[in-house]
């Protein structure tokens, strides 16, 4: 099975995808297509957006910074500065998530005797996140119909429950979390307890316990963290 046969898979069939995975994992494809993809976004964002408008609406009101470091903020952060910074920021952190997402499934394989290497994991977690692509589309279609170029970031996470629902404002606390409980995300899970279930042999409340008990575990101490 090619990779754009094993995208299909992935939507239409996700257990063979995942039994193609287990004989040849690999993680080149999907990881490029996601980096590359939210790269385009995001330079599409920054060349677009009305900068001043952006850093008044990110550091005007913020009650955590001083007037002098308001100031500083604003003058420092230019439109180039911020089409930089989120494209390499997008090239590194991406990754890097990925990276962290396998070790977690990596660890949690060794304590629960799944026989499987760090590249399966590592190639689960580059696949599933191909659902973000869904997430990327909507938020092109938003910029295209946008009327003004005063468009807040959370365009880019145009699926997640804060946008969707809450609409908190940016610096909020817990907006950022809100920001990552997303439809993406949660198809990427639904994904993943699939692909332990095939891999496994084991039953749905393995699989399900599997996947959901760390992330469960890692968004609980962020929302500590983020609402305290």
């Amino acid at each position: 099975m090619n990779n754009f046969a094993l995208s299909g898979a992935l939507a239409t069939a996700p257990s063979s995808a995942f039994a193609e995975l287990r004989e040849r994992p690999r993680f080149w494809f999907p990881l490029l297509i996601v980096v590359v993809s939210t790269v385009a976004l995001v330079a599409w964002y920054y060349n677009i957006v009305d900068v001043d408008w952006l850093k008044d609406a990110m550091f005007g009101n913020n009650p955590n910074m001083k007037p002098e470091q308001r100031a500083a903020a604003i003058s420092m952060m230019t439109r180039t500065t911020f089409l930089w910074s989120g494209v390499v920021g997008v090239c590194l952190v991406i990754p890097v998530i990925l990276l962290v997402q396998a070790l977690v499934l990596f660890l949690t394989a060794k304590v629960t005797k799944v026989p499987l290497g760090f590249k399966h994991w590592f190639a689960m977690s580059s696949w599933v996140s191909l659902t973000g692509l869904l997430g990327t589309v909507v938020a092109a279609l938003l910029l295209i119909m946008s009327d003004n170029s005063q468009i807040g970031p959370g365009v880019l996470a145009s699926l997640s429950i804060n946008e969707l629902l809450l609409h908190r404002p940016m610096g909020s606390p817990g907006e950022g979390w809100f920001q990552a409980i997303n439809i993406p995300a949660l198809l990427s899970w639904i994904l993943m307890i699939i692909g332990v279930h095939t891999w496994s042999q084991r039953g749905w409340g393995f699989s399900a316990a599997f996947v959901l008990v760390p992330i469960v575990a890692i968004y609980g101490l962020w929302a500590f963290l983020s609402f305290r």
